[in-house]
């Protein structure tokens, strides 16, 4: 009898279930493991689709958008060039924030040309009907120009551009029908946006079991660098969960993406509650790094990501380690926030505020820096500022270089083979030696900026105990707007010579013996052939002679 009620309550506690998913306000998040694999990128990477400047960890896919004009713009988009960037080799000095966790992180990039790219990655095993998070922390690598050592950011506030998505495995990328998309950020809604590394996170419910997310970047303005680096994106299970809704449709042309799915900037961190007396503590939780802390205080405290570190490294007597559960002061008992001013030291200074403009005005000057003072105090300008970098039609193009290990000497990159650092590469154009670049092993590769086009040489001269496995020498022609990588291989030169010396041995033994005398040296100090006649001679007549004085005794 027991068991014909099994059923039933079995019925009863789905439909019990199922009313608590809808029911009641949403609890207090607390975030699971990260759901995506090869979230550190430290488990491997490959070129995508043979093409050796598309590298992406494994686990993931590059989308890309090549040759067309994208957000309305004038120039047409070029197919970036992305890297899974080992530390091992170097970290240049202020670049150290790129890294979250081991010694990869992600660049994606391009040179003088717009871009429009997208890693995605399709995770299983989703709740249908759970609302989860995704946290992409990125750097955005986007200047106009490089004066006196620093990057100047773009006045366009538009031109770079992140949004994320979640969609059902399958959907094409860009399909707005099929992708929930978080909506895109700009400058214009992240301050600081450029040069900064601000954590974007977006939130969406899973409406299948198997879904892709989509994290994509793009710059729509021919800067000389549109770049991006991130490390360690995450995707949590939140203690939340919704009715599940159709994907949102597609926008009118022309018509922008609608108000529910526009990106909230200001929810990327939760503002934390400071204690009665004014200090801001955090808790350090499994996997925090003080990168990650800086990151994640850096709006509190009104300053960037690389300003925040030293701020809070500082305010913590500079901690060699952190461990779950330690308290992370952030901001001092009954202490103002820090300004960007006094925290970023020198680049404060640099901006100088319109005597004229009110003190919020100033402010406001003063904390975006030289780049967007005069936009912070004008209101309107009458004229668009002008730019100093050079437009793609007036730039011949370039020719990107880098060196690698090339471990079964195939001439070809593959997984695993590491950048070399210390070779020298010369370009040349018309017989004349126009630039030298020595790698680093770590941020190539390098692209020489060309101004006309032409045919171009290179030469490659390897580093101390190392040999090429590829040609060391490349003409390249370049016509206007293009751009071409060479990647040269190398390997250690005592294995080249032992293989040569075993060929050696090996062609000698197939070879007859007697050697032409033309290739003897004439100072080798041996015999020549009718030396080696006479000896002969001599042989002979010393083995008769004992052969006739044995018979003349047995005589």
């Amino acid at each position: 009898m027991r068991k014909t009620y099994l059923p039933l309550l079995a019925v009863l506690g789905l439909l019990l279930a199922g009313l608590g998913v809808f029911a009641g306000p949403a609890q207090a998040q607390d975030l699971g493991p990260n759901l995506l694999i090869n979230a550190g990128f430290e488990e491997g990477h490959f070129n995508q689709d043979g093409i050796a400047e598309i590298v992406v960890p494994n686990g993931w896919r590059m989308h890309w958008s090549d040759n067309e004009l994208i957000f309305g713009g004038e120039w047409p988009s070029a197919r970036p060039e992305t890297v899974v960037w080992n530390a091992t080799g170097g970290v240049p000095a202020g670049e150290e924030i790129f890294w979250r966790d081991g010694i990869y992180t992600m660049k994606v990039f391009k040179a003088y040309a717009p871009m429009w790219a997208a890693i995605s990655q399709d995770v299983q095993g989703l709740e249908v009907g759970r609302k989860y998070r995704l946290s992409v922390p990125m750097f955005i690598d986007i200047f106009e120009d490089y004066q006196n050592g620093r990057k100047i950011p773009p006045f366009r506030k538009d031109s770079g551009k992140v949004r994320l998505g979640a969609s059902p495995v399958g959907a094409a990328w860009r399909d707005e029908s099929a992708i929930q998309y978080s909506g895109w950020w700009t400058a214009d809604t992240v301050d600081p946006f450029y040069q900064a590394m601000p954590t974007f996170v977006y939130d969406f419910v899973a409406t299948q079991p198997n879904m892709t997310i989509w994290i994509e970047m793009a710059s729509s303005y021919p800067y000389p660098n549109n770049g991006f680096f991130y490390d360690l994106p995450g995707l949590f299970a939140l203690n939340e969960t919704a009715p599940v809704a159709a994907p949102p449709a597609a926008p009118a042309q022309g018509q922008a993406a609608p108000p529910a799915v526009a990106a909230q900037p200001a929810a990327t961190i939760v503002p934390p509650t400071p204690r009665a007396d004014g200090a801001i503590v955090h808790v350090v939780q499994s996997g925090d790094s003080l990168w990650g802390i800086a990151i994640q205080y850096a709006s509190v405290l009104g300053m960037t990501p690389e300003d925040a570190l030293p701020y809070i490294r500082d305010l913590n007597n500079n901690p060699a380690f952190i461990n779950p559960g330690d308290e992370i002061l952030i901001q001092a008992a009954n202490a103002a926030s820090p300004t960007p001013e006094t925290a970023a030291g020198d680049e404060a200074t640099d901006a100088t505020p319109d005597p004229n403009a009110t003190p919020d005005e100033a402010a406001g000057a003063l904390a975006e820096g030289d780049a967007s003072a005069e936009t912070a105090v004008a209101e309107t300008p009458a004229v668009e500022p002008t730019t100093d970098f050079v437009p793609v039609e007036e730039l011949a193009g370039t020719i990107c270089v880098a060196t690698f290990d090339d471990a079964n000497a195939d001439g070809q990159r593959n997984e695993g083979e590491a950048l070399v650092a210390d070779a020298a590469i010369a370009l040349a154009r018309g017989g004349t030696t126009v630039s030298n670049y020595i790698t680093d092993g770590a941020s190539e590769p390098y692209c020489f900026e060309l101004t006309q086009a032409d045919s171009y040489q290179l030469q490659l001269y390897p580093p101390a105990g190392f040999a090429a496995t590829t040609e060391d020498n490349w003409a390249v022609a370049i016509d206007n707007g293009e751009s071409y990588t060479v990647s040269f291989g190398l390997t250690a030169a005592p294995e080249l010579a032992d293989a040569s010396r075993t060929e050696a041995v090996d062609t000698a033994a197939n070879q007859p013996a007697a050697v032409p005398e033309e290739t003897a040296p004439a100072d080798s100090g041996g015999l020549g052939n009718l030396g080696l006649i006479i000896v002969g001679v001599a042989a002979v007549l010393v083995v008769l002679a004992v052969i006739g004085v044995v018979l003349l005794r047995r005589g």
